[in-house]
């Protein structure tokens, strides 16, 4: 009884180490939206102030293919939105900000009923002793394109590797783990906040 005893209470120390070390991204889900009108949308790549300047585009292509994962199957593909880009801006970069109207004929342009936008604001390999460890500060948003409206945004700062001991023992009980590279960090961040973008 002793031995059950000190298990329960071992897993649920874990368990709120587990909650307090794993906290969520901050949302905002417009209340007056629709989210399930939003069936065709288009990614526009991510803007990158972190010094790698390519985050951006890793970022937003990792973001693609976990909405297609979210059950977004109608979306603009790459190339076809980059034509529609180059047509509606001619030399201007992509990553420099979009005002409404833009948005708006992106919009009849594509046939989509909104954008996610993102910025990469950190995105290195950080050392932790003699290991280095992925971080990611990320911002995604969601935009109606007929009218410029937010429909949704997440935000959220994390990095991988080693948390609190008694975690990362219980992690391994799940079959979970250690994160060490950026690719699985930047899936992982993509995959929490679309957990918090209602499909119904």
């Amino acid at each position: 009884m002793r031995v059950l005893n000190k298990t329960g209470a071992l897993l649920g120390v874990a368990a709120l180490a587990l909650l307090a070390g794993c906290g969520g991204p901050s949302t905002f889900v417009n209340p007056e939206a629709d989210l399930p009108y939003y069936q065709k949308v288009a990614i526009i790549p991510f803007t990158s102030l972190s010094q790698d300047r390519a985050a951006g585009y890793r970022v937003s292509d990792v973001f693609f293919s976990e909405l297609l994962r979210k059950g977004f199957a109608d979306l603009v593909e790459p190339g076809q939105f980059s034509a529609a880009v180059t047509k509606m801006r001619g030399g201007t970069p992509v990553e420099n900000p979009w005002s409404a109207e833009e948005l708006s004929r992106l919009g009849e342009e594509l046939g989509i009923q909104g954008v996610f936008l993102g910025t990469v604001r950190e995105y290195e390999m950080v050392r932790t002793g003699r290991d280095a460890f992925p971080l990611i500060s990320l911002e995604v948003r969601l935009v109606d394109t007929a009218s410029g409206k937010l429909v949704w945004s997440a935000s959220t700062t994390r990095r991988g590797g080693p948390g609190v001991p008694v975690v990362s023992w219980f992690l391994g009980l799940l079959g979970g783990g250690e994160i060490h590279t950026m690719g699985e960090l930047s899936a992982e961040v993509c995959r929490d906040f679309l957990k918090t973008l209602p499909r119904s």
